[in-house]
């Protein structure tokens, strides 16, 4: 993922932190924390999002190393969604790791920018990294709970309110013999 040429939103310019002081400095470190609402915008998987406005917190460490500032620590959010089954609603907890080494641009090859993080004007830009962290973290096919039997495939109908619900679906190429027994089906 290349930072240079992602286009900022609200998470991107929330979640900057200056690292002009670990630069040239390695060995040094610093603890960043930052809490911030979620934006509009998608910030999680397809089926499961945070709110908007919601709380994101970032807890970081900042390390100076030859090659650039790693950034280790955690990001916790709360997620919503439908239950992938019934479609009630369903929340999530995240708590994730992130690890990421963001490279100073002088030390990449031009060809190798493409697939790496960069420090940006000696600032780390967290936001894409928590977004992404937030999209793999989330529930792809989230659960109200493990037995849901969701809904009914014919009229939609919510399966755990009737468990006996139940169509009488006949083959519409069987449809003209059922008219050879006149009504009577038990013959």
């Amino acid at each position: 993922m290349s930072s240079d040429t992602t286009p900022t939103t609200g998470l991107d310019e929330a979640l900057r932190f200056d690292a002009v002081d670990l630069v040239g400095r390695t060995g040094s470190h610093r603890s960043v924390e930052r809490t911030v609402p979620a934006p509009a915008q998608e910030t999680g998987s397809l089926a499961m999002q945070v709110p908007e406005g919601e709380d994101i917190a970032v807890e970081a460490e900042l390390e100076s190393v030859v090659e650039g500032i790693y950034v280790h620590g955690t990001v916790t959010a709360h997620l919503e969604g439908e239950c992938s089954r019934c479609l009630d609603p369903v929340e999530q907890d995240v708590a994730a790791r992130i690890d990421e080494l963001f490279l100073f641009p002088e030390k990449v090859k031009a060809e190798e920018r493409e697939d790496s993080t960069l420090l940006i004007d000696d600032e780390v830009h967290l936001g894409p990294l928590v977004r992404d962290v937030l999209a793999m973290e989330a529930e792809e096919r989230p659960l109200c709970r493990e037995d849901c039997p969701g809904l009914c495939g014919q009229c939609g109908f919510r399966m755990e309110d009737d468990p006996d619900h139940e169509h009488e679906v006949i083959d519409e190429r069987f449809a003209a013999l059922k008219g050879l027994f006149g009504g009577d089906e038990d013959a």
